[in-house]
């Protein structure tokens, strides 16, 4: 075999092997999701192997026109796992009409694939459903659905929807949970807790997609931001003369690594102040945290206040009360021991009566001598 034939060979050999590593590549990562409306996109891909060096690119076009780009670049990703990434146009000014977004992905450079999601800005049909309010915050997310009302009837048309509630930070959907054929015959509050620990003072985005499929496939999605902040609340206190409690439950998924603070006062003066530290606490945790004064309050009537300190050194909950004492601090006191005398007679009348023995002793034994 000649020097070419050789060097062609191995070319083709080459080119088959790199044709077949990329269609595996082709199945074994995929984006299986695309949403775009005027104001964000998602992309969610499913990979089944380990794959690194993986690049997103979302276009938003418009009559052709390439009106804005947004880029993602994942490091790796773990076999048989999903990774959903959003962004946000920043339009000024957008014009009604028919838009299209084009996605593609590539690995290590190569371009692998490519899918296309098209939509309508300032006509289209009405989806059935609107998402009315999203209120998010530490804790989970509520949310008000409700349905359209019929043209002529006056009435809202029940439909069937899918929810989607994802928790995002930065550009990263880090959890995500579901409600399926949730029946929308009125406005209808949907809520659900946050399954992963927060960080604190973080700036995070929650994002609602609402599918349905009759009389016509639609998809709408609405997001909203908010900072994380630890919470606990005080749900429950006891108090006495001899000492104190309080149930402190948790309301965010923040952990909450702060203090209780226990301070009894009398006419603006301060009798006793016990700071304690709380167990860690997140949502639907709850701990009772016991202290014991120093002595017992004497009788009297006493203001109480406790305080739940956060992770920041501020004040998450507040309690005044007052403490009613009817302790006789004196019942317990003492007594000072008082002298006893000798029963009957007191010293000198007893010198006097030794005296008196000693002398009539003298005569009396002369008598017998």
């Amino acid at each position: 075999m000649s020097g070419r034939k050789i060097v062609f060979f191995m070319a083709v050999l080459i080119l088959m092997i790199l044709m077949s590593v990329q269609s595996a590549s082709a199945k074994e990562i995929n984006i299986v999701d695309v949403y775009s409306d005027i104001d964000s996109i998602d992309i969610t891909i499913h990979s089944g192997e380990h794959y690194t060096d993986i690049t997103l690119k979302a276009e938003l076009i418009f009559k052709g026109n390439v009106l804005e780009s947004k880029q993602f670049h994942i490091d790796e990703v773990s076999p048989d796992t999903d990774i959903t990434k959003i962004a946000f146009w920043e339009l000024k000014n957008p014009k009604e009409g028919f838009y299209r977004t084009r996605m593609t992905m590539s690995v290590d450079g190569s371009l692998l694939e490519t899918k296309y999601s098209n939509f309508s800005y300032g006509w289209r049909a009405m989806p059935g459903v609107s998402i009315k309010d999203i209120v998010p915050d530490s804790s989970g997310i509520s949310i008000i659905l409700a349905p359209y009302y019929s043209i002529g009837t006056g009435f809202p048309k029940p439909v069937l929807a899918d929810l989607e509630y994802m928790l995002v930070d930065g550009n990263t959907v880090i959890y995500c949970t579901t409600d399926s054929r949730v029946t929308v015959v009125q406005a209808t509050p949907l809520s659900k807790d946050w399954n992963v620990l927060l960080e604190n003072n973080h700036d995070y985005s929650t994002r609602v997609k609402a599918r349905i499929s009759s009389p016509k496939d639609a998809v709408i999605a609405q997001s909203k931001d908010f900072t994380s902040k630890d919470d606990v609340r005080i749900t429950e206190l006891y108090r006495d003369e001899t000492g104190a409690s309080a149930t402190v439950e948790g309301y965010s998924q923040v952990p909450f690594d702060g203090y209780v603070v226990f301070t009894v006062t009398k006419d603006d003066t301060l009798i006793e102040e016990v700071r304690e530290k709380s167990p860690i606490l997140t949502t639907g945790d709850d701990e009772t945290i016991e202290i014991i004064w120093t002595r017992k309050i004497a009788a009297g009537i006493y203001g109480l206040s406790v305080e739940v300190i956060g992770n920041d050194g501020d004040t998450l909950d507040k309690w005044d009360t007052v403490i009613e004492s009817d302790y006789d601090s004196s019942a317990n006191a003492t007594p000072e021991p008082t002298p006893t005398e000798t029963p009957g007679f007191g010293i000198v009348p007893a010198t006097f009566l030794l005296v008196l023995l000693y002398l009539l002793s003298g005569p009396m034994d002369r008598r017998n001598g």
